[in-house]
């Protein structure tokens, strides 16, 4: 997994081409000084395609009934920042298992069960939550132990949906060789429906090839979660979901029904595409329409993405842009308006590169510890910042870091004394360094 970190604060996770990722700003000032980047529906329900004050539906394929938004939980989204939006209404959450993405699943969990005291309710039935399997827990028996894993973090006896978060390692994604391949997974995920264990199920990144075999299985998918944003609106492979529901609805039926899930659309992929910056949230029309509606270019993609049968996650820990998000069905935008950011597909701006600092390091920590690590960021103010966690010992967590940068490594869960290990980011030793990371917290 690859972190980034530019010179003037920009934190974001990229750990590899299909990520995820966060964007947050921080104050101006010297490369020492800043953040390493870290690791941020077809057949709605709303037939009519004309948005109401209403959130759209979509009914799933075990006849679920899921919003067409929910809350993204990578790029660092924590505890606090789930509890706001199960306050404000929101009823479906996306999370992920790996902590070295920027999942936080256990702090989804955590607010679930709070949640559950402050409203004395079964919170279950009305908060949807959909986790992801890590590419190097491939494999029927690792399946198993990742859904059990689930289980423990969200605190149910039962997931909503659960999928695989990619169909295979590659580059440096994955720590060590998965056990299996996607399908030995599936095989769990489907014994894990037959259980109860498990409501939904389905995958990240497919294309048609995929999708074909996927289609042969004895449960076939309920949720693929695809890249899209107005200038890459994957529309040849949602023209044949499409297709596959309307089958679905002339026969009466809803048992082969696939929700088409949207990953960064908000446009935060842009930049794993080395872009300098992003291109959705810079986009001229995109922000002309928005001030005729007097509301942000989110809630303008955010409408027209439901209204074209995807389901948006997007990742917020502001309680305002999360109730702005919410309210992106308050106005409505004309037909003109919708063909004219379909017509941004395949069309992003010119790329504008950034350009490489000069005491840029490429870092690896490797965890050489007996158990799971956090690793943190010391800011300018000496505060912590996490950028990441090291869960089992082997694994490693990349970035692009400073000359000067320092980081602090501790014990995860742990109370903000109990630190295993510091580094100071030195460019001297070269622009591409490992470090093994061990326990050293008696000679702190």
């Amino acid at each position: 997994m690859a972190i980034m970190v530019p010179p003037l604060g920009l934190l974001q996770f990229k750990p590899y081409s299909y990520a995820l990722l966060l964007l947050i700003v921080m104050s101006r000032g010297s490369s020492l000084g800043s953040p390493p980047l870290r690791a941020e529906a077809n057949d709605v329900d709303d037939t009519n395609d004309t948005p109401t004050s209403t959130i759209p539906t979509f009914t799933l394929a075990n006849n679920m009934t899921v919003p067409m938004i929910g809350l993204g939980g990578c790029s660092g989204v924590r505890y606090k920042a789930f509890k706001s939006a199960i306050d404000l209404g929101y009823k479906f959450i996306d999370t992920a298992q790996s902590h070295s993405w920027g999942y936080h699943e256990e702090e989804v969990g955590q607010a679930l069960y709070e949640a559950k005291r402050r409203y004395q309710d079964n919170i279950d039935d009305f908060v949807f939550t959909q986790t992801k399997i890590h590419p190097q827990d491939l494999g029927y028996y690792s399946t198993k132990k990742a859904i059990e894993l689930s289980l423990e973090r969200l605190q149910v006896t039962s997931l909503d949906s659960v999928l695989i978060h990619k169909p295979r390692c590659w580059g440096d994604i994955c720590s060590h060789e998965p056990e299996g391949t996607w399908e030995d997974s599936w095989k769990a995920l489907e014994e894990a429906v037959d259980m109860g264990l498990v409501r939904s199920i389905g995958i990240c990144d497919v294309d048609n090839q995929l999708l074909d075999k996927l289609l042969q299985k004895r449960i076939a998918p309920m949720v693929i979660q695809n890249w899209f944003d107005p200038f890459h609106q994957d529309k040849a492979f949602r023209r044949r979901i499409e297709s596959i529901n309307k089958a679905q609805d002339r026969s009466g039926t809803v048992e082969k029904k696939i929700l088409y899930q949207g990953y960064s659309t908000l446009g935060n992929q842009w930049k794993l595409q080395d872009y300098r910056d992003n291109p959705v949230m810079t986009s001229r029309l995109l922000l002309a329409i928005a001030k005729e509606h007097d509301v942000s270019i989110p809630e303008v993609v955010i409408q027209w993405a439901t209204r074209r049968g995807v389901m948006v996650l997007p990742a917020s820990k502001n309680p305002s842009h999360q109730l702005s998000n919410l309210k992106s069905y308050a106005f409505t935008l004309t037909e003109e308006e919708m063909k004219s950011i379909d017509a941004l597909d395949g069309k992003p701006p010119k790329k504008l590169r950034r350009e490489k600092d000069t005491n840029e390091v490429d870092i690896h920590f490797t965890n050489h510890s007996d158990g799971p690590m956090d690793v943190f960021w010391v800011d300018s103010n000496e505060g912590h910042v996490h950028v990441g966690s090291i869960q089992k010992p082997g694994e490693t967590l990349s970035l692009t870091s400073y000359h000067g940068h320092s980081f602090v490594f501790k014990k995860s869960g742990s109370d903000g004394g109990s630190v295993l290990n510091r580094h100071i980011v030195d460019k001297a030793y070269g622009s591409t360094q490992n470090h093994q990371i061990e326990d050293k917290s008696e000679e702190l």
